[in-house]
């Protein structure tokens, strides 16, 4: 079994662990990572937690949640005024999507890899039994710099723990037209003769209209028939807050991009629609909101 930090020992050590854990951030990852690496210590501290992240307790920082309030003081521009804890429920609601079908799809016992894309300080290899399904490993997907930090986290502040399947970490630019992901894959022995589980969570929003056609057309590359993208996105109009601007990616785009790239029977979900709400969406006052989308799909 994976190990975890003890809450109650982090509990004793939170001003001096954080502060250190908020120096090393600062010198290797983004505020984004920070924000949501906060957001969802929120919601393992509620008695009703829609997940538990352990992991995430210990990288709570008090920039992750001056970060944090800050998007939520912008909730007007994503048409969702008056509700400031929006995003905070929005990282709650698509961190149990996420692991909601990553759960579905490895008790399939279709897929022997995991393929996380930008994947930051994600922690399910270390936190979800179901990975152990994963036996040809966990391919965790972002820039060196971020990779190298995030493996001086775990060590140094995270206590080393135990993935529940091989974690491999690929170093990969997605802006750099001169890098091909199923290549970065292939040297760390990736199989791309067998299906896979692909994750995108928080990424292509940071892309730009090419960066994302690229990003789909390196993804279909590196994907074998009968695999799964699970691709999370912002769709209406381009946003700016305080973290930058976001590219959107309208559902016409992407269901265009996706079926003219060979992927099929795409489900779509919006925050708030019943698959992906879990009683955190206020449905009496909003209606489902586009700009925080996923969309499933398996490649033919």
């Amino acid at each position: 079994a994976a190990q975890v930090p003890s809450t109650t020992a982090h509990a004793a050590a939170t001003n001096e662990s954080n502060e250190s854990v908020a120096v090393s951030f600062g010198s290797f990852t983004n505020d984004s990572a920070m924000m949501v690496a906060y957001e969802r210590a929120l919601e393992t501290w509620r008695p009703d937690a829609l997940f538990q992240d352990p992991f995430a307790i210990a990288m709570a920082t008090d920039k992750g949640k001056m970060l944090s309030e800050t998007v939520c003081e912008r909730c007007g521009k994503v048409g969702l005024a008056g509700w400031p804890e929006f995003h905070q429920m929005w990282t709650a609601v698509r961190t149990k999507f996420i692991d909601q079908r990553v759960a579905e799809l490895a008790a399939t016992d279709s897929f022997t890899q995991f393929v996380n894309l930008g994947a930051g300080l994600d922690t399910r290899a270390y936190r979800l039994q179901c990975f152990l399904a994963f036996r040809g490993g966990c391919f965790e997907v972002d820039m060196e710099v971020v990779n190298n930090g995030k493996r001086r986290i775990f060590a140094e502040f995270l206590g080393a723990p135990t993935p529940y399947c091989r974690v491999r970490p690929v170093s990969l630019d997605f802006l750099d037209a001169g890098t091909e992901l199923r290549s970065k894959l292939r040297e760390a022995t990736f199989d791309d003769s067998k299906p896979a589980v692909f994750l995108s969570e928080g990424l292509v929003m940071y892309l730009g209209a090419e960066g994302q056609a690229k990003f789909i057309s390196d993804v279909t590359a590196a994907a074998a028939r009968g695999s799964v993208l699970v691709l999370q996105f912002l769709g209406g109009s381009d946003v700016e807050t305080d973290l930058g601007s976001f590219n959107m990616l309208s559902v016409d785009k992407a269901e265009r991009l996706l079926t003219d790239a060979g992927w099929a029977q795409l489900e779509f979900s919006r925050f708030g629609d019943e698959r992906l709400n879990f009683g955190r969406f206020p449905t009496q006052r909003f209606e489902p909101t586009p700009y925080f989308s996923f969309v499933v799909c398996v490649k033919t």
